[in-house]
Order: structure tokens, then sequence, then C-alpha cells
């Protein structure tokens, strides 16, 4: 069984949830610990304390974190930021508010630090938002590098000209988690993409009974129209929770990974280097077996 710590930025996209709810029902997962980052980090934490409610997981402890990037941020941006928390389209999933669901919420970093530390050499990270979290954690005790099994994250892209947004969004913090020498699996957004629930497969899962079912179908009725472009929730988060199950659904590759930290049009970027491998690349995927594990998982 592997021990993970989720780090995590549910919110605005769905697939956090749908992700970490499929983690939490394996047998092959021991989830010891779930943070959230990014502004608003406590509200994230609402959402996933009322999933752990929901599944009878209240053991597992649940922190807030960063609020900001390590990289400069622009009073535009933050206002922007501000406006964006306001919306969280899925919010209600954590609606009404309960006091069972509420803060305080130990600090992440202090979280991720005692739960390495507890499960030293055994413990790996599965990274589904901003690395923002984990390079604080390296920078206070640059120790954990060697206590952390590995990290499996959802950033970056390799085979197109696109800066991913959990990448680019805190380029500074990728840096420093992708040159720490931790062993990195990374699942591109190219890759990941290719795993889409359709609205059938939604009506699905609203369909299927409990009251976590029906409340994890009306949070994704809340949040299609905010990102209608998409066909329904695109899988990207599922990565880190497959790779650490070693269900085998993912093709790699060793690659030597940069993330641009300075050039205007390529900030933010994953650029493959000609130095020596520092990351598990993902090249390919297998759809069907996602599809089979994911739904024999939660529509038992």
């Amino acid at each position: 069984m592997q021990k993970l710590l989720i780090d995590t930025d549910p919110g605005q996209d769905i697939d956090d949830l749908l992700a970490i709810w499929f983690a939490l029902l394996r047998p092959e997962l021991d989830i010891r610990a779930i943070t959230t980052v990014t502004w608003p980090s406590d509200r994230r934490a609402r959402l996933i304390k009322r999933l752990l409610r929901y599944l009878g997981r209240v053991d597992i402890p649940v922190g807030a974190g960063m609020q900001l990037p390590l990289r400069p941020v622009s009073a535009d941006e933050w206002r922007s930021q501000q406006d964006l928390s306001r919306t969280m389209n899925h919010y209600a999933f954590a609606l009404p508010e309960a006091p069972e669901d509420g803060g305080p919420y130990e600090d992440a970093i202090n979280l991720i630090t005692r739960t390495v530390i507890a499960n030293a050499g055994s413990i790996a990270i599965a990274s589904i938002g901003p690395l923002t979290n984990i390079a604080v954690a390296l920078r206070r005790r640059p120790e954990l590098a060697d206590m952390i099994q590995y990290i499996a994250l959802m950033g970056g892209e390799t085979a197109l000209h696109r800066a991913e947004h959990n990448i680019s969004f805190d380029y500074i913090a990728a840096d420093i988690v992708l040159t720490s020498g931790i062993p990195i699996y990374m699942g591109t957004w190219d890759i990941t993409r290719r795993f889409v629930l359709s609205m059938e497969d939604c009506r699905r899962i609203s369909g299927y009974g409990s009251d976590l079912h029906r409340a994890m179908g009306e949070a994704i009725r809340l949040w299609h129209p905010a990102q209608s472009w998409k066909p329904g929730p695109v899988m990207y988060d599922l990565f880190p929770m497959l790779h650490a199950m070693g269900a085998g659904c993912y093709q790699t590759r060793p690659m030597a990974i940069k993330v641009e930290t300075a050039g205007q049009s390529t900030r933010g970027m994953t650029i493959v280097t000609a130095d020596e491998p520092n990351a598990h690349v993902t090249v390919e995927i297998d759809e069907q077996r996602i599809r089979q594990l994911y739904f024999s998982t939660i529509c038992p």
C-alpha cells in the first residue's frame, strides 16, 4: 500500500475532487494528509473536509496552505484572483457550511513537514495544483527531499508549445521542486487531458444513488457552465493517483526537464534539455483502462 500526501487546489476545476474521491476509495493507497494551495486555501480546504465527511474519512488531517505564488504578483493579478475565488464554481459542494468542515485548519507547510518526517522514505506526494506548498516546505527543511519517496504531479507540457497552469502559475516553486533531486513523475497536459467524462458519464454519477454521488453530480452541474468549452470533466488530476497505485495506465519516458523562469514568451513552460534526466514524463495513455478503473471504483 502506497502512503500518499495529496496537495491540491479544488474550487475552479472539478477534476481535483473527482480524482481525490477515486484515490480515497482505492485499497492500494493510504492517504495520510491532504493540503490545499492558492487563495483562498481555507475555502478550498472546506471542500476537502466535506468530501472526507461524505466518505467517513475525517481521520485524515487537512491543511490550508500558501495563498500566493513565490513569483511576483501584480496588484491587477491579485484583484483578478480575488474575483475568481468569489465565484468558485462548485463551492456549493460544501454548502450549507457546517462547523465540522470549518477551520482553523493546520498550516499546510507544517502538515507536509510532519507527515513526511513521520513516514520518511515511504511516502509519496501527489501534486495536483501549483507547487507552492511543496516548494516552501523544501526551502524551510531541505532535508525533506531525502525523505520523500517521489512526487507524482499533474503539470507541465513537453510536446506542445504551452505554459501549463500548475507549473506556470508558480514557476519559481516548480523550479525548486524539479531541481530538488526528488524523483519526479510528471503527467503532462496533452496526455492527461485525453480521459474525459462525458455528460452521460456525469449523469451516471449523479444517478448512482448515494448522497455523495448526488452532491458530486450537482457540483458538476454548477461547474460546467464556467468551463463550457469542455465536453465534460477533463480528468487531468487522475495521473498522480493512478501512478501511485501502479496501475500501468500511462507510459512514461525519462527526460531532462527545465522550468523556464526568465523568458518573456516562454516563462512557465517546461523545456526538454540535453542534461541528465530528472523526471519521468508521460508519453501515452490507456484511456479504456482508466475508464474501467474509475467507474468500477466510484460506481461499483
